[in-house]
């Protein structure tokens, strides 16, 4: 696992991994593969809420990540923060693609089928967080993302995001308070 995963190792262990991969050593891949594939799924899932979306394009950022490892220079910030970089652009990109294509909606049967398979108050309070989620920022997104559904700590939020740690700090606690603000609202609402 990369030493920004496993507090054991060093970075020289993964500046070794990067390396390993700039040779397209297949080991090296499966490793960051394996280490960080789960991450992107999830980090993509929740903010799109659509699975085969987020597997795709979680798939997506290591091929981008096999195209410029390359040109990809280590500085002591952990990879993840690279991958998570990648992961946000192809996520930019699919949702304005997805903007500018009309919307198809399922048939009403269909949704009442998919609603009742599921528990619909889990499926209620999701969506309802979701429908919140979307009305923060897209950095707020993103460091509320990292920090409590990744369980990313400050500092690796802040290499993630290319922010100090008190930006992060700052930036959870606003998006924090605008999500009560909104869930609290939407329930004035109800």
């Amino acid at each position: 696992m990369p030493a920004a995963e496993n507090p054991n190792q060093s970075s020289d262990e993964e500046a070794d991994l990067i390396e390993r991969a700039k040779e397209f050593d297949p080991e090296a891949w499966n490793t960051l593969y394996d280490a960080y594939y789960p991450k992107m799924y999830k980090f993509l899932y929740v903010r799109l809420g659509e699975r085969s979306a987020a597997e795709d394009l979680a798939a997506d950022v290591f091929e981008q990540a096999c195209k410029g490892i390359c040109r990809f220079r280590y500085r002591g910030a952990p990879i993840s923060a690279w991958l998570y970089r990648i992961a946000r652009n192809l996520m930019v990109d699919f949702l304005r693609r997805r903007s500018r294509a009309p919307e198809r909606r399922l048939e009403p049967a269909a949704e009442s089928q998919m609603a009742t398979a599921d528990a619909s108050g889990e499926v209620a309070l999701r969506d309802e967080i979701s429908r919140a989620l979307r009305e923060l920022t897209e950095d707020q997104q993103q460091v509320l993302l990292l920090r409590h559904i990744e369980g990313h700590d400050v500092a690796s939020t802040a290499a993630i995001v290319g922010k100090k740690d008190n930006a992060v700090r700052a930036q959870e606690f606003r998006a924090l308070r605008s999500l009560r603000r909104i869930l609290t609202r939407d329930g004035e609402a109800d």
